[in-house]
């Protein structure tokens, strides 16, 4: 007779759905509150700009070399007619220029080379105004004297 009760009980399985948990014992959990993190972070122009002027500084005490055979060579191109029209060549003449100026900023601006060229050229603005400050307190250290240039 167990036997047969087996098979019923197989015959009708009971409804996952209806199953419930409520003879499980487990603490209930609290309510889940995404906390913000504890650190401070503060994107204030006056930060940024604290930052920027002390990664300059570090840069301009770093020397630069630029070798200026490895910035003129213009890229390899493969397969690919080149125009022999004369204002082709001059457009290319003038593209590859700018291409090679830009690179030349790339390796003088501070981290110039992980920069896309827009930002690496708003980047070369703020460099430029950060070495003209250092200039105009480096004339003033020295009593007023205008610093000479020499090439």
């Amino acid at each position: 007779m167990e036997t047969m009760t087996v098979t019923m009980e197989l015959d009708n399985p009971p409804d996952p759905f209806s199953f419930t948990f409520q003879h499980l014992s487990y603490p209930p959990l609290p309510p889940f509150h995404p906390q913000p993190p504890q650190f401070k972070t503060s994107c204030t122009p006056d930060s940024v700009d604290t930052m920027r002027e002390m990664i300059f500084r570090v840069a301009a005490l770093q020397p630069v070399q630029i070798d200026l055979e490895s910035v003129k060579k213009p890229p390899k191109r493969r397969n690919v007619k080149i125009s022999k029209d004369p204002q082709s060549v001059a457009a290319r003449h003038r593209r590859e220029r700018i291409s090679e100026r830009i690179r030349i900023l790339q390796r003088l601006v501070p981290g110039g080379m992980k920069m896309d060229t827009a930002s690496m050229l708003e980047e070369a603005v703020h460099y430029m105004k950060f070495l003209k400050k250092q200039v105009r307190t480096l004339e003033q250290a020295a009593g007023g004297v205008p610093v000479v240039w020499r090439q």
